[in-house]
């Protein structure tokens, strides 16, 4: 297996959750910054197109590859095989696409709280 090429389609994206969900521990609800993108890899003698993202989680200062979809051909220890050649990869750019993006996207995740009965 070999990564061809990796272009990225857009500029970061930085998701901010409430500091009360911060401190759940769960890196699915900690901020992160994500950046999507293409990629080319060949499989045997096949070359074939994937999309991905790469993610960075600002609390615990980790990077993770996300392929939304199936490929054809990948079983699990090839996909972790390809999510770690895809971390190698990507993640230099990745690190100079944040450093250089002027412009900043922002996704804000809010509270979302019942309010109280006695309160009206």
């Amino acid at each position: 297996m070999k990564i061809s090429s990796i272009s990225f389609k857009e500029p970061p994206v930085y998701h901010d959750f409430p500091p009360l969900y911060e401190g759940l521990g769960l890196p699915e609800l900690s901020s992160f910054i994500q950046q999507r993108f293409e990629f080319t890899y060949t499989l045997g003698k096949v070359e074939r197109i994937g999309l991905g993202c790469i993610r960075f989680y600002k609390r615990q200062g980790n990077f993770e590859v996300h392929i939304p979809d199936k490929l054809p051909g990948m079983g699990p220890i090839k996909l972790r095989k390809l999510n770690s050649l895809l971390l190698e990869e990507a993640k230099t750019a990745f690190i100079e696409n944040i450093e250089s993006g002027p412009e900043k996207r922002k996704v804000y995740y809010a509270e979302f709280r019942r309010p109280r009965k006695d309160a009206e």
